[in-house]
């Protein structure tokens, strides 16, 4: 009991010691003391930086007990509940909370156990010893502190010496004299007085220590230093740390988030019982279980807070994921996108591959919940399909006179039906020839009908723009393509006993008259039209046959019922991804286009008003929404500008011509217009979307409120297109219809195209980032130019997410050098696990190379107790590539190229990223099922189409009914007639039929076919 004692004292004295030395040290002096509380603030400045700079910005400051309570209490009054059913519903839901943590710690117990948890070491190849000196700084610190220990040892020997001394004098003299076990006391360990007081014994002893000491600190750097200095490289994966200094931290579910949408980096659990359970399902998984755990999540209603964060990269990024067939890239990386892309508080417009259309159904209603406009385009179930005409942009070209953009637009729908994808370049041959004189024949009949329609629309034929249908290029070729005319001298019918009748198709014929026509009444559509159409005219009647069966071969499709109902309608308007508010106003001063028009070229400025209303006869001011914008009105007159922020309920728009630049004609000439939001209405009462419980906004209601005399004004001058909603397109391209697939090709080089376009016309950018996120990319048609597309981009705030299953798919589909310009303009090339040895090694390549200590023991027969170990230093891939083949559920490497800086701004190295472990991909099943329910079906959404039950006929035009009436026309016009253009319900050989309305045509010619049991247009 006494040792135990004297051992207590021993300790408590040595603690006092080094309190009183540590006082000493920082408040001995009054020096001391200011140096110590700087030292203070300056660690408790940079705690505090820390702390304020890895904040969770998105952690309610309000209580989560509340929060939890209150809902539970929403929950029952919803459903009219007692207290005594509400206190239960409390009760049941604190048990279920009990329940689901007991869970939750039995499976990570269990986990500890080899027998439950069958993981091995995988990617830890390198044994380091616990102990390493890196740097000559470590030479010099053990140095250091052996020399303070040897200082120490020396007081204390000292101290003993000199007790031992006394004692043996004491005994020399005969003197009775007791140890004194004070010198054994650990305090003397920092009595250094001792080494003054005596120091013919203390200096030799401290000399000897301090010698051993040095050799031993030596020693120890010698065989424990760090040889490895990186000599065969020095990549590594960026930590977690690192991370979170680069990338946004953002609640994984149901929570909001500011700024733009982004792509997922790696995922965090959180620290609360929602994290924790996650974190259950991601170690441990199985239907039942994860059944279990549902139910008591709903019952808890912890479903609505979020189970930890996800790290995003918002930057406008390229991003390829490589990941095979069941390998889990649509749980755990394509709906966790989708559902991050919605919850941005600036959201973006979405067009999603949907190859079984389970992307769709399952999160149609969160998308609208979320104030998307959900747009499905399917080819699998068409009655349930949006309405998509390929021709629509070139219709719209027409409509304002842009006789450019109607050929370049007409021309890309005929490339991506008739030209074939070459891996090196552009076909040559036979091959060639045939795409070509196909693409000028579908391009001459295209613009036919739009010039047509062109002019059928001035005589009255109001729906004559949706007569330009590829079902219609079809007939029009099947129809006259497959009989002959004899033709005199002058094109006009006659019999083929004349001996100058030539013998032509009555196709070239039906061309032949539009050149007449337009020699006589000009029309660049119609010298279009012929213009493209001798290009594919220089061949003999024998191998016309054979360009007229290629062209036929490509739209056959179009003549089957389903597909050319969908393809008759349109109400998509692709412009809207990116630009969804615009403003097209046509300024002219004369209603014949063929004068001049002082406002082309010319510079518009443009201000916009919140329009208040008066109150007691006081006119109020408000708030300017855009100042000064310049636009430039191009030549057919038109001024086009983009609005980006979303305008109040009544808005004034102010457009002068005061620019400096502009012809001193309409310099002052100003227009001042009144726009006023529309709500969709039933029985004169605002109708509520069911999804967000808010006003159908319709768009705006523009007037015109000032305008210069001499001008002319019509509600076709002025389109106000106005949306707040972002859209979202899912494509649905059932794997094995593979001939629908140009269309689905066709349909995002016109996105990227026309968006593009305006983009660059505008601000340089679309306002609304555009996303295209693509599963089993490689399974459709080649996407024209996708490289150059990668390329420009993301100026203007373009992004793609591609999915494959390996590269090889990629190389096959667009070739060896169109894939790698592919993946050099990803951002992000990231893998999820594939079987293909190519890309493996292909990733392992890119992560590059790591140095590694090994070791090796050698050991004598006659000198075991000291073997010979020799270290050296090899090259090892950061990850081989059976390690990548062999990646588990949730584990993704991502290879980062153009991360520059991190969110302060300073440098970074953008190293590749691993997600495993703790920062591993979670699947939708786990967290996400509330959001993206597989259960839903097409029946759940109950979509409206609006070609359905379409009668095609009505939309039909009669090609020889068509081609008589021109040349009957074309006859008129020569004998100089006053003669108006035969709309499509022209009736042949009754010329006074001409003189009765356009109604009065169409009725007539509808009871014919009625009387005829034809079926009704």
């Amino acid at each position: 009991m006494g040792l135990l004692l004297e051992m207590i004292e021993i300790i408590y004295n040595l603690l006092i010691g080094l309190s009183r030395v540590t006082f000493n040290l920082f408040f001995g002096s009054w020096r001391r003391c200011i140096l110590t509380l700087i030292l203070v603030g300056i660690v408790t400045f940079v705690v505090y930086q820390y702390r304020n700079n890895h904040k969770n910005d998105y952690k309610n400051k309000e209580s989560v007990l509340i929060k939890w309570f209150e809902s539970l209490s929403q929950e029952s009054r919803k459903k009219n509940e007692s207290k005594v059913k509400e206190l239960i519903r409390v009760i049941k839901a604190v048990g279920s909370i009990i329940s689901l943590f007991f869970l939750d710690v039995g499976i990570h117990f269990m986990n500890l156990f080899p027998f439950w948890n069958r993981q091995r070491k995988r990617f830890k190849k390198e044994v380091k010893p616990r102990l390493r000196f890196k740097t000559w700084r470590s030479l010099l610190g053990m140095m250091g502190l052996f020399g303070l220990l040897s200082l120490m040892f020396s007081a204390y020997l000292t101290s003993i010496v000199r007790e031992c001394l006394r004692i043996i004098l004491s005994y020399v003299k005969n003197q009775n004299v007791y140890f004194d076990w004070k010198s054994l006391y650990l305090t003397n360990l920092f009595n250094f007085k001792i080494l003054l007081e005596i120091p013919t014994i203390a200096i030799p002893l401290a000399l000897l220590l301090f010698f051993l000491a040095i050799k031993s600190a030596k020693i120890n750097w010698e065989h424990y230093r760090n040889y490895n200095n990186n000599e065969h490289g020095d990549d590594r994966f960026a930590t977690v740390r690192e991370l979170k200094h680069q990338y946004v931290m953002i609640p994984d579910r149901k929570e909001r988030y500011k700024g733009k949408s982004g792509i997922p980096i790696v995922h965090l659990n959180a620290f609360n019982i929602q994290g924790l359970t996650l974190s259950s399902r991601m170690v441990y998984s199985s239907n039942r279980l994860n059944k279990i755990m549902t139910n008591l999540e709903k019952n808890a209603l912890l479903s609505q807070y979020k189970a930890g964060y996800y790290l995003v990269d918002q930057q406008t990024i390229n991003v390829l994921i490589v990941g095979g067939t069941r390998t889990g890239k649509g749980e755990s990386m394509v709906n966790p996108t989708i559902d991050i892309i919605s919850r941005a508080k600036d959201q973006s417009s979405m067009i999603i591959g949907d190859p079984k259309g389970e992307l769709s159904q399952a999160s149609y209603e969160t998308l609208r919940k979320r104030n998307y406009n959900v747009q499905i385009l399917s080819f699998q179930d068409m009655d349930f399909s949006v309405s998509y005409n390929p021709l629509a942009l070139a219709i719209s070209a027409a409509k304002h006179g842009y006789y450019e953009k109607v050929q370049a637009r007409v021309n890309k729908v005929a490339e991506a039906i008739y030209r074939t994808p070459k891996k090196n370049g552009v076909g040559t041959g036979n091959q060639k020839y045939w795409e070509d004189t196909s693409i000028s024949l579908f391009n001459a009949i295209a613009i036919a009908l739009i010039d047509r329609a062109a002019e059928a629309i001035k005589v009255g034929e109001k729906d004559a723009w949706e007569t330009v249908t590829i079902r219609n290029v079809a007939t029009f070729l099947t129809d006259l393509g497959s009989e002959f005319v004899f033709v005199d001298e002058n094109n006009e019918v006659t019999s083929p006993d004349n001996e100058a009748a030539m013998r032509k198709t009555k196709l070239t014929h039906y061309f032949d008259t539009l050149r007449q026509i337009n020699q006589l009444r000009y029309s660049k559509f119609r010298e279009m039209a012929d213009i493209n159409f001798r290009s594919s005219d220089f061949a003999s009647e024998e191998t016309k046959g054979n360009i007229y069966s290629s062209m036929l071969s490509g739209i056959n499709l179009f003549l089957q019922d389903n597909i050319a109902r969908l393809t008759s309608k349109n109400n998509l308007n692709l412009l809207d991804f990116g630009n969804p508010r615009r403003l097209t106003i046509q300024f002219r001063t004369s209603a014949n286009v063929a004068l001049p028009n002082p406002y082309a070229f010319q510079t518009a400025t443009i201000n916009i008003f919140e329009d208040k209303a008066q109150r007691l006869g006081i006119k109020r001011t408000g708030k300017q929404l855009i100042k000064n914008a310049k636009a430039t009105i191009d030549e057919a007159g038109y001024l086009t500008y983009v609005i980006s922020p979303e305008l109040p309920e009544r808005t004034r728009i102010e457009v002068t011509f005061d620019s400096p630049n502009n012809e001193a004609e309409i310099f002052d000439h100003k227009y001042i217009f009144k726009a006023t939001k529309e709500y969709e209405r039933k029985q004169g009462r605002i109708v509520i979307d069911r999804y967000t419980r808010d006003k159908i906004l319709l768009g705006m209601k523009i007037e015109v409120v000032q305008k210069p005399k001499a001008t002319i004004f019509d509600k076709q001058s002025i389109e106000f297109v106005y949306s707040e909603k972002p859209l979202a397109l899912f494509l649905v391209t059932p794997p094995n219809r593979n001939e629908y697939g140009f269309l689905f090709t066709l349909l995002i080089d016109q996105i990227f195209n026309a968006n593009y376009e305006v983009a660059l016309n505008g601000g340089r950018s679309n306002i609304r980032r555009i996303q295209f996120l693509f599963d089993e990319f490689a399974n459709i048609p080649a996407v024209p130019n996708l490289s150059q597309k990668l390329s420009i981009a993301l100026g203007q705030n373009f992004q793609f997410m591609l999915i494959v299953q390996n590269l090889e798919q990629l190389i096959e589909k667009y070739g060896q050098e169109e894939t790698a310009n592919v993946i050099g303009n990803s951002s992000l090339f990231s893998l999820i696990k594939t079987n293909s040895l190519d890309t493996n090694e292909k990733f392992s390549k890119m992560l590059g190379n790591k140095t590694i200590d090994t070791r090796k023991s050698a050991q004598a027969v006659l000198n075991e107790a000291n073997p010979n170990v020799d270290q050296s230093t090899e090259k090892q891939e950061l990850l081989t590539v059976t390690q990548l083949a062999k990646l588990q559920a949730g584990e993704v490497v991502t290879i980062r190229t153009v991360k520059a800086r991190d969110l302060k701004g300073h440098k970074v190295t953008p190293d590749p990223v691993f997600a495993h472990g703790r920062t591993e991909m979670p699947f939708r099943y786990m967290f996400l099922d509330d959001e993206f329910n597989q259960s839903k079906t097409a029946a759940d959404i109950g979509y409206k189409s609006l070609h359905r039950g379409l009668n095609l006929k009505a939309l039909s035009i009669n090609p020889l009914v068509t081609a008589a009436a021109l040349d009957e026309w074309v006859k008129a016009v020569k004998a100089k007639k006053d003669t108006s253009f035969p709309t499509r319900y022209y009736k042949l050989a009754k010329k006074e039929e001409t003189k009765k309305t356009i109604a009065d045509q169409k009725e007539e010619v509808l009871a014919d076919e009625f009387n005829t049991g034809l079926d009704l247009p």
